[in-house]
């Protein structure tokens, strides 16, 4: 195969970048803030009802 001296030869053909991942936002994970929230609410109502039972009961003091 003869190259033509009258041209410089062309450039490599250039690959495209890849493409970066897409980071998600908050919105697409908006099913595990709700998990997260429901398991706070539910780990402090669980301690309430412990440290009542530690404290001796729902007896006041008259």
């Amino acid at each position: 195969m003869t190259v033509p001296v009258d041209r410089p030869p062309a450039p490599p053909a250039e690959e495209p970048a890849p493409k970066a991942p897409e980071k998600h936002g908050i919105e697409d994970r908006s099913w595990l803030l709700l998990i997260a929230v429901l398991l706070f609410l539910a780990l402090a109502f669980v301690g309430m009802i412990a440290l009542t039972a530690l404290g001796g009961g729902t007896t006041y003091v008259r």
